[in-house]
């Protein structure tokens, strides 16, 4: 079955302050062939049920945000609703704080707060996930954090981005089938060599990334849902468009 392919929202986030900017966007997104959307980094004070009202008008769901961990920990009851009135299936964190990586104490102490977490979504029919940065393929120990993230947090989900795992000098192809049946969600986003350890993010198709592969590899591992992502955009409008008729070409007209 095709992965739905759409929008992190993280890219709109300087241009999403009201209703009716997100109304624009998702008519925008809708006419790119986008059916799906992220909930991160927009600062608007909206329901859950007002949010997937507006999307279903525009043909676009929202599985997943990008939460912050102590709102996710100190009230997950208030979240989670959000969460299920939005139409989500996964409260996402983008990052772990800068104390979880200090020692391998430290990220166990994250991952039992991962896993309770887990627990504690259950009822609601949610699922917790953890987007990676580059830091998570650094090695603790005997392994990667992010194999201690798989290993010590079974039902975890990965909002894998497919730039960061390249940036850190991995394969995004191979860890996604590495992450098989956890991987719901993937962040899509070209990688260029990095210009003095500086990260080069492109759009989709302009930079060196082979995206069949991943999405071939992502259809395979169970993601159902690609989000386009460009943390610095200077036009998230032109970023989008030509990613999804890239992503037409080599994979969803397929």
């Amino acid at each position: 079955m095709k992965i739905n392919c759409g929008s992190q929202l993280y890219t709109y986030r300087n241009l999403i302050k009201s209703k009716e900017d997100l109304e624009k966007v998702f008519a925008r997104l809708n006419s790119y062939g986008c059916t799906v959307a992220q909930w991160s980094g927009i600062k608007l004070d909206i329901s859950g049920k007002e949010l997937k009202k507006i999307g279903a008008d525009f043909g676009i769901t929202i599985p997943l945000s990008h939460t912050p961990f102590d709102k996710i920990v100190n009230d997950t009851e208030k979240v989670a609703e959000w969460h299920v009135e939005a139409g989500a299936h996964t409260i996402g964190l983008g990052m772990m704080k800068s104390e979880y990586m200090r020692s391998y104490d430290k990220l166990c102490e994250f991952c039992d707060k991962a896993n309770e977490l887990g627990e504690k979504l259950k009822p609601y029919g949610l699922n917790f996930g953890y987007h990676n940065h580059s830091m998570e393929f650094k090695k603790m120990g005997d392994k990667l954090v992010i194999e201690h993230l798989r290993d010590n947090c079974p039902e975890l989900q990965f909002i894998f981005d497919t730039f960061w795992c390249k940036y850190a000098g991995y394969e995004p192809s191979e860890w996604i089938s590495k992450l098989d049946g956890r991987v719901r969600d993937i962040h899509l986003k070209d990688w260029k060599p990095s210009i003095l350890k500086l990260p080069r993010f492109q759009d989709i198709g302009k930079g060196k990334l082979d995206f069949t592969q991943i999405l071939d590899n992502a259809e395979r591992a169970g993601t159902e849902n690609a989000l386009i992502e460009h943390d610095l955009t200077r036009n998230p409008d032109k970023t989008t468009k030509e990613s999804m008729e890239y992503l037409k070409e080599i994979y969803l007209n397929k």
